[in-house]
């Protein structure tokens, strides 16, 4: 099965919101900046493109802070 750039953005972007909530742009974006000083521009631009992303998500509504019982 091949999975496309676009679709593995939109994955990645909605693994990440699940785990990390409405924290999940800022996390995307600090992975883009690692990348970036790493030198690796692609890494850069597609972890950004995962940060918008997330964003979109989250901005569409029906998020739900999962709170874990102790």
């Amino acid at each position: 099965m091949n999975v496309s750039l676009r679709q593995a953005i939109k994955i990645h972007a909605r693994a990440l919101k699940n785990r990390a909530g409405r924290k999940s742009p800022l996390l995307a974006r600090a992975r883009a900046e690692d990348l970036k000083g790493q030198g690796d521009l692609e890494g850069f631009r597609v972890w950004t493109m995962v940060g918008e992303q997330a964003e979109l998500l989250l901005a569409e509504g029906g998020f739900v802070e999962h709170t874990r019982a102790h």
